[in-house]
């Protein structure tokens, strides 16, 4: 493979910027990109504490996905060097990974899935929030890739730039062990099997495992601190405890391992992964905002972030089943455990079942009524260049193409699109 070959062939200016410099430009200045500005990454802002969204958390995987890339090169440049590993590269994938990631998160991800499956049939391939970012930067992007007078979709984007977004490297149900991630739809097969030449069958290429292990990292330590300043979860309870902090630590872990059973048959572990974890945490109380205390937390997540960049280390394929990469697992636990922090505060949380009630209707009435208008080519309403975009593409299903619509809306744009067209019917 020609890690810097395009898929369509260009006629652009030699330039000072690299390929992956390209492709990592054309990503930030995608629409596709922006609308994360409004798309929640867990919960939105109650408006006393800043919280990430899709963006700011697609910016720091970007960035840790470059750290830690430069960092591989330091320590094993030799092996880095036979990788091709290029810090743009992992940071494009890290920009991308989210794109095809609709308004309102998972809830909205498999309200599209059931959607698609019940219009198309239901041993399609449905919808899939990664196989969606591969068909916004192949298919639906426009770029300024013109080539003569037509306009190539997507955003053409390199092979190396496109395997490692690639997060999973396979198509639908082509997995056994991963039947609801993939990677690509058919309609990408095309594009899927260029990048996908001369790699091995459901491995990741370097890039893309960095990538990877850049959003662990960014999902385990911003959301935790995220919600640690929101009140939502008591970080210092589990650092403190006490009485109330072992009722709590004990709790928690009950509750994990009732959900997760690889936690269950391994509690001790991930127990002593905690630990660690708080064993040089600065957290003795709740978070209330003050400077010296707002220092304090900055330098632990710090410090948890470095960590966690140094425990990625290359490793020969052939001696790996194939990967390149190799994690310390008890780096691999405590981000396991970070992140169901999370889950247990937060998403889980009842008082949102409401929200995501009412979320999973706008999201299946707008498809409901956009469909019959897509299948009955009634398009007045739909943007112009994408009504155009879909005259000229009917080998794609309807169901298809709403849900392409739809997941590239904010979540703004979502609820007033469903005001307008359902509820005013």
């Amino acid at each position: 493979m020609d890690r810097n070959a395009r898929f369509y062939p260009e006629n652009a200016p030699k330039e000072y910027r690299s390929e992956a410099q390209v492709d990592r430009d054309r990503i930030l200045y995608c629409p596709h990109f922006a609308r994360l500005a409004e798309v929640t990454q867990t919960r939105s802002s109650d408006g006393q504490v800043l919280v990430h969204n899709r963006l700011t958390h697609s910016l720091k995987v970007g960035q840790l996905a470059r750290r830690i890339a430069e960092a591989i090169i330091i320590k094993d440049a030799k092996l880095a060097e036979l990788l091709k590993i290029d810090p743009d590269v992992a940071e494009a994938a890290g920009l991308a990974h989210d794109m095809g990631h609709p308004p309102f998160g998972h809830i909205a991800e498999r309200e599209l899935n059931d959607l698609v499956k019940q219009r198309v049939g239901k041993a399609c391939e449905g919808y899939e929030g990664n196989a969606q970012s591969f068909r916004i930067v192949t298919s639906l992007a426009i770029g300024d890739t013109a080539v003569a007078k037509d306009i190539q979709p997507g955003l053409n984007l390199t092979q190396a730039t496109l395997n490692a977004i690639l997060k999973y490297p396979w198509r639908y149900e082509e997995n056994p062990e991963k039947m609801n991630k993939w990677g690509a739809y058919e309609t990408e097969t095309r594009v899927f099997d260029s990048v996908r030449k001369g790699s091995r069958a459901l491995t990741r290429s370097a890039e893309a495992e960095i990538m990877d292990w850049a959003d662990n990292i960014t999902y385990a330590v911003h959301d935790m601190v995220d919600f640690y300043c929101a009140g939502l979860i008591p970080l210092h309870l589990f650092a403190n405890g006490g009485d109330l902090g072992k009722r709590e630590w004990n709790d928690f872990f009950d509750q994990v391992c009732k959900r997760k059973e690889h936690v269950a048959s391994n509690r001790y572990d991930f127990e002593h992964a905690l630990r660690q974890v708080f064993s040089f945490s600065p957290i003795d109380r709740a978070y209330d905002g003050s400077q010296p205390q707002s220092r304090d937390l900055w330098f632990f997540f710090s410090v948890l972030i470095s960590k966690y960049i140094e425990a990625m280390d290359l490793v020969d394929p052939g001696q790996n089943g194939g990967r390149c990469v190799k994690i310390n697992q008890n780096a691999l636990n405590q981000t396991d455990i970070l992140k169901e922090l999370t889950w247990h505060y937060v998403i889980k949380r009842s008082n949102s079942a409401t929200l995501q009630r009412r979320q999973r209707i706008v999201i299946r009435e707008l498809f409901n009524v956009l469909f019959r208008a897509v299948e009955n080519n009634n398009l007045e309403f739909l943007p112009i260049g994408f009504a155009q975009f879909i005259g000229r593409s009917r080998d794609v299903s309807a169901a298809r193409w709403v849900a392409d619509y739809i997941s590239g809306l904010t979540e703004r744009q979502a609820v007033n699109l469903y005001r307008k067209l359902v509820r005013h019917q």
